[in-house]
């Protein structure tokens, strides 16, 4: 705990050293209102979930719309700008029941009945020194391998926190925070404990990290992140993106990502886990073809309710990560652009997970797989411009005792975005 608040701090003054120094020579700020920027969007979803080994509950299946209006202020001019941004977010549902829901669209009451609506409005303050430091408190939109928000379903869950990022560097982003809690996607009213842990005096919805990334050329680039979420595990995280231009609008891309969690729990939980994913993409004009292997190992399975998992093989419903779980992955894409269909495209894969410590996680197969289909067309142009249209299939075979068993999953999703400022 004391190490992670120590990080912060070095972060912190690292970052405000160089925003200073650039001010000297940066008078930055646009206008509070000038640099000002808001997008409503509408994202309406139906969701189909099929357990086929009818154990428990048979299905869930729900229909709701939501919207997110996201106001962003510009900075104050001056060396040291200030700003504020506004994020309100409401769900209606449009179809549900109490044997139907729990899909992560709208949340449950007590009862087990499913509101009508819901809704929240959330804010944050935030300040940019020399035009290369931002400090922000308030709401948080996390993108890092250590810790990310979730946009999967209707509303995109967030949390609430203070961090600091520096960009003074050319080709290096720094930057470290501090989440004090989540608020859930499909319970958008509260900040909620994002684990679901429980135990005498733990304080178990705090995450503080520190990373970043450099870009050594225009096709390398790397990742270094560190992370601990209190009373839970300490993770760390190292990744690598290579990309080699093979000629004749062909093209090899290499991912590499491996994530060390020790485990940090007074309760007896266990977190201890090392997880490797490898993927390489061959593409080959509108066509790319991706290979990638995964691979867990440690005293238990990856652990991410932290929401941050940056690894090949975690796909629309599983994620591979059982406690010493192998797994395999060949998928295809296909941009129909090249066949005259701009807008419209296609992607097609196949998981395979095996060794599965099935004594630790109480199953009685050691193998398991995933089959998935999208299909995704924007509209190019009339009245209906920018509308996006999905649909996602998934098949799963898997032993009931692991992440509910067969599984068939349907989500169509309707989506688009007005921009207002």
């Amino acid at each position: 705990m004391n190490h992670t608040i120590k990080w912060t701090a070095v972060a912190f003054a690292v970052a405000l050293g160089n925003g200073m120094i650039a001010t000297q020579a940066v008078a930055q700020g646009e206008g509070f209102v000038e640099g000002a920027s808001a997008t409503l969007s509408n994202r309406t979803f139906h969701f189909n979930r099929d357990f086929r080994d009818n154990v428990g509950q048979s299905k869930r299946e729900e229909t709701a719309t939501g919207f997110a209006l996201n106001f962003q202020s510009g900075f104050t001019e001056g060396p040291i700008g200030f700003g504020a941004d506004v994020l309100a977010l409401a769900g209606i549902k449009l179809d549900s029941g109490r044997g139907r829901s729990g899909t992560g669209l709208l949340p449950i009451d007590n009862d087990g009945s499913v509101p009508n609506e819901y809704s929240e409005i959330r804010g944050a303050v935030k300040a940019n020194i020399g035009g290369h430091t931002d400090l922000r408190y308030g709401y948080h939109l996390p993108e890092n391998p250590v810790i990310a928000y979730e946009d999967s379903r209707l509303l995109p869950n967030h949390y609430f926190g203070y961090s600091i990022a520096n960009t003074s560097i050319d080709g290096l982003m720094v930057e470290a925070g501090r989440m004090e809690s989540r608020g859930d996607m499909a319970d958008a009213g509260q900040y909620d404990d994002p684990y679901g842990f429980s135990g005498g005096d733990i304080d178990h919805d705090k995450v503080t990290y520190l990373g970043g990334s450099y870009e050594f050329a225009e096709n390398l680039s790397a990742s270094l992140y560190t992370s601990k979420a209190d009373d839970l595990w300490k993770r760390h995280f190292a990744g690598v993106t290579h990309e080699l231009d093979l000629g004749n609008d062909m093209s090899l891309t290499t991912d590499l990502a491996h994530y060390h969690t020790s485990d940090d729990s007074p309760v007896g939980e266990e977190f201890g886990n090392k997880a490797t994913s490898l993927a390489v993409t061959l593409g080959a004009g509108f066509h790319d073809l991706t290979l990638a292997y995964q691979r867990m190992s440690g005293d238990a399975g990856y652990d991410y309710a932290d929401n941050a998992i940056y690894l090949a093989n975690s796909v629309q419903v599983i994620d591979f990560n059982a406690k010493d779980e192998r797994s395999w992955q060949a998928r295809y894409d296909y941009d129909f652009e090249g066949m005259g269909i701009p807008g419209l495209h296609f992607m097609t894969r196949y998981v395979r997970g095996s060794n599965i410590d099935t004594d630790f996680v109480g199953t009685n197969r050691d193998t398991r797989w995933e089959r998935n289909t999208d299909i995704r067309y924007t509209v190019q142009s009339g009245p209906l411009h920018g509308v996006d249209l999905t649909w996602r299939n998934a098949t799963v075979r898997q032993d009931v005792g692991i992440d509910g068993g067969d599984i068939d999953e349907n989500r169509l999703i309707a989506s688009y975005t007005w921009t207002l400022l």
